[in-house]
Parts: structure tokens; sequence; C-alpha cells
């Protein structure tokens, strides 16, 4: 009898004990969510299905101990505070009661179990298997990035995001334009997973000192994160730096400035024609003047150089080189504006005209002159800065008017007849001598020409006209005078003379002649007696 009740209580063991393993389910103890996004807990199940196929389920999910109704296959009966927000991610019939929960917020943390009914088989709670579900407010997205960057050098970012809703991934974003990839760990069930967002880019010196930001947009909610980017970079902006302006004479030091990353480590002065002038980060000159030549400098760093372009130095002197400019000729009774030109820094601020006896004329850069005259007296000017000022010479207006036949214009008789025509032209005349009928012409023995006057001579032996006409003219216009030439006496009596010597030598050559032919003769009538 003892053998038939341990024999019954042995069985009755094993059947207990099979028919509860047969009953299982497995999932995490714990998961982990986060708020405004969603969580998956992961479940299988199994029953004892004796070889037999069953095909209607109805799955449940409890929060606690059946006080809220989280999933239902009849969705009516969901408790309101899960309405629309859970759903199984897996089929019944293939064992798989993973649960979704999406929106989640902070008081859907607690713990959950699972209850499944077959439909002509059982129906059965999973009470030992219980998950907990903790919901985080905020997740961490750290970014990592090299500590120093070089400009013009790719560079890769990474942005570690930690989400838990792997069917609705966060929207990631970089505030630096680059190549985007990603990847993701496998998920630790129950685990947030992690992904990696790589940006890769190439920073320039406008970067450096910047925040390199990674934003992780989830469902409600937006998390960013930031890092400040160190970038390196060459000397750029490089520039020779002194005072605004310095007086001729004086000494000026000179900056070499720069904005690099790292700071500079030397430096380079070089004048216009490459000569190397200093290697300092100032540079200092003497005795600047207004003919310095322009400096540049190079600044060099760990990461390259850069150079600055040629600085003129701004220097300060008096006005020099002060002239009256106008035209080259203004024609008699014209007006005409005179310049007071100078060369001068800064330029100069004030003029002043004088006469040639010294007189004020006129304190402006300009000056007009009307209705001048070949009289009108030569004219200066003053140029004047805060340096201060200098004078140009003495300026006579080239002025230009027809011939003017001088009254002093003559002829006189000595030896020779001599004629003087004197002519008072700008420009100088050309100059005609006619005789008395027009139609004769002479041209001038000799021109003497003085400040504008100009004297044509003509001189004549015998058979000087008794007048003759000058005749001069230039561009601008022309002028003639009628000269009366005295007759020379002196050379009528030598004219007189010489002819009566001639007569007196043609008659004693005759008579010469004569008496050689007669006395020829006498000696032919001898010689023809005898």
């Amino acid at each position: 009898m003892l053998f038939w009740s341990c024999l019954l209580s042995l069985f009755l063991w094993l059947r207990v004990s099979q028919t509860a393993a047969e009953w299982s389910a497995e999932m995490p103890e714990s998961v982990v969510g986060l708020s405004g996004s969603c969580v998956v807990i992961p479940c299988t199940f199994s029953y004892p299905a004796d070889g037999k196929t069953y095909t209607e389920f109805t799955g449940v999910w409890y929060k606690g101990y059946y006080e809220l109704t989280v999933y239902h296959t009849d969705t009516s009966k969901i408790s309101a505070a899960f309405q629309g927000r859970t759903s199984l991610t897996g089929d019944l019939r293939q064992n798989d009661c993973s649960l979704k929960i999406s929106s989640l917020s902070s008081s859907d943390a607690g713990s959950f179990m699972f209850r499944i009914e077959i439909k002509d088989l059982d129906k059965y709670t999973y009470g030992k298997n219980i998950t907990s579900v903790t919901v985080n407010e905020t997740t961490e997205i750290p970014i990592s990035v090299e500590e120093e960057v070089t400009s013009v050098k790719p560079v890769t970012a990474t942005c570690a995001v930690y989400h838990s809703c792997p069917s609705n991934l966060p929207r990631v974003t970089w505030n630096h334009n680059g190549t985007h990839s990603s990847r993701s760990q496998p998920q630790i069930p129950g685990q947030l997973r992690l992904t990696f967002y790589t940006l890769t880019f190439t920073p320039s010196r406008e970067d450096h000192n910047k925040d390199l930001s990674c934003s992780a947009a989830f469902k409600g909610k937006t998390v960013t994160n930031y890092t400040t980017l160190n970038v390196k970079y060459p000397p750029y902006d490089v520039k020779v730096v002194s005072k605004p302006s310095v007086k001729e004479n004086d000494s000026v030091e000179l900056t070499c400035s720069s904005d690099s990353n790292p700071l500079p480590n030397s430096y380079q002065w070089f004048s216009s024609n490459g000569i190397l002038l200093g290697n300092e980060h100032t540079h200092r000159l003497e005795r600047v003047s207004r003919h310095a030549e322009a400096i540049s400098c190079t600044v060099i760093n760990t990461v390259g150089k850069n150079s600055s372009g040629p600085q003129k130095i701004n220097v300060l002197y008096p006005p020099y080189n002060v002239n009256v400019v106008t035209k080259p000729s203004v024609k008699e009774n014209d007006s005409v504006e005179l310049t007071c030109s100078s060369n001068s820094n800064p330029p100069a601020n004030s003029y002043q005209w004088f006469s040639s006896n010294g007189t004020t004329l006129a304190k402006s850069p300009f000056y007009k002159l009307e209705r001048v005259s070949r009289h009108t007296e030569a004219i200066s000017c003053t140029a004047i800065n805060t340096e201060g000022k200098n004078s140009s010479g003495l300026q006579k207006l080239n002025i230009l008017y027809p011939p003017e036949i001088k009254g002093e214009s003559s002829c006189q008789t000595k030896i020779l007849t001599v004629c003087d025509c004197i002519v008072d032209s700008n420009p100088p005349s050309e100059l005609k001598w006619f005789g008395p009928d027009s139609l004769e012409t002479f041209s001038s023995t000799s021109i003497k020409q003085t400040e504008s006057f100009t004297i044509f001579t003509l001189q004549g032996w015998l058979g000087f006209p008794e007048t003759v006409q000058c005749f001069a003219n230039n561009t601008l216009g022309n002028s003639y005078i009628t000269l009366e030439a005295p007759q020379n006496g002196i050379m009528i009596h030598i004219s007189v003379a010489s002819v009566a010597v001639v007569l007196v030598c043609i008659l004693v050559y005759v008579v010469r002649k004569r008496w050689q032919r007669s006395r020829s003769f006498g000696h032919s009538l001898i010689s023809y007696t005898s």
C-alpha cells in the first residue's frame, strides 16, 4: 500500500513539474526607455502544446499586479493611460510576446507582466517573469573630436546617441557642413541602444573657438551637446602697424600684427627690394623721410607663414615743388586761370598769391586774371599745410600777341645803307623786305633776338632803293612799315672818281697803242730806203 502511495505521489510530482516547466517566458528583468520616445520589452513564451496546434491567442500585459491593463488583444480593454500607445511587435502564434510602449512618460515606470489566453487550452499569467521599466528624462550625447585640428585638413567628429526606440530613431543634425555617416552597436536586451553618428569636415580658421554641436531630436524633445574646436592655422591678416602718421625726420616703431593659432614664433622684416631688415616682433625706423621706402613683414608659426603687403609710412612734410600751373600760352586780352600746385603731406590747406612787388592778390588754390596783356607782371604763389609753407618762383605768363613794328625802326647811310626793322611779337614774327614797287624782295642780312623784340637788319651799297617796306607777320596777325633810305653822297663821289680813273686809264691805253703803231711804221720806212 505504501508502494502505491509513493508511486502515485511521484506521478503527480512529475506531471506538475512537467506542466509548470512548459508554461514559461523569457524577458529581461529591466528595460530603460527615454521620456517621449518608446521602449520595447523583448518577450518570448512557451506553453504545453502536447503536440497540438492552437491558433487563437489573447495576449495581455499588466502594469503592477493586475493594476492596469497595458495591452490587450481586445483594445477596448486597455486602460485609458495606455490607450493608443501600446502594441505587440511580434506574433503570438510564433511565441513572440514583445511589447512596445510609445510616448513614454515618467508615470509609465514600474513593473510589467504578461498573461496568455489560449483557446481550447488554458490561461496563464507569467507572474514570476516581471520586467521593471525605467524612464529616463534625458540622455547624454557625448561628442568626441581631436583636441587640436588643423585648418584645411579633414577631421572626423563622433556623436554618441543612446536611444530606446529602434523603430523610431532620433534625427541627428550637426551645425557644420560635412559628410555624415552612422553605425549602431548591437543592443543589449533591455538597455539603451548606442548609435555613433559621424561628421567628416574640413575645418577653417573661422571655426577656431567655435562650438561644434550635435542635436538628437526625439519625439517630443531635442537633446544637444557641444564641444569647442581648437583649430590650428597659419598666420593670416598680416599687417604692418604703426602710428597713423609721423613727421619727417622723426623716428617710428613698426609692429608686425597677425592672427594665428598657435601664436607666431618668429618674424622677418623686408625692404621693398627684398633686403632683410630685422627678425623681431617690432622694427624701428630712425629719421624717416618723405622718400622712405615701403616695408613688409612675415609671420611664422608651427603651421606655416604669411606676409603683409608693402606698407608705406605716412610721413608728414611741408609743401615743396610749388609751381604756378596754367595754360602753355594765352592770347592777349583773354582771361586765364592759374593753379597753385605743390607736393605735401598732408595736402596744402591754404594758399596765397603775390604780385612781383609782393602785393597779396588772393588766398585760394586758384587765381583768375582778366584781360591779360603783354605787360602783365610775373606772379608767385605760396602753399601752406600743418607742417609748414613754401613758395614758387615768379611765373611770367606766355602772352600771345600780333606783331608791332616799333617806331625806332629806321634806315641810316654811312659807307653802307643799313635798315633796322624792330618787331615786338609773341610768337616771334617772320619778316620780308620789299622794294618801292613791292615786286622786288630782299632777305635780311642779320636777325637779332632780344626778350620780345626781333631786330631784322638789311644792308646795301649802290643801287639801294630810296624806300623799303618791312612786312612782319605771325599766327596772330601782321604789320608793316615803309622806311626811307637816304642816298649815300660819299659813295656817289667815289663812284664818279672811279669812272674818271677808268676813263683816264682807257685814254692812256689808246694813246699808247697809237704811239707804238706809229713808231713801228717809221722803222719800216727807213729800212726800205736803205
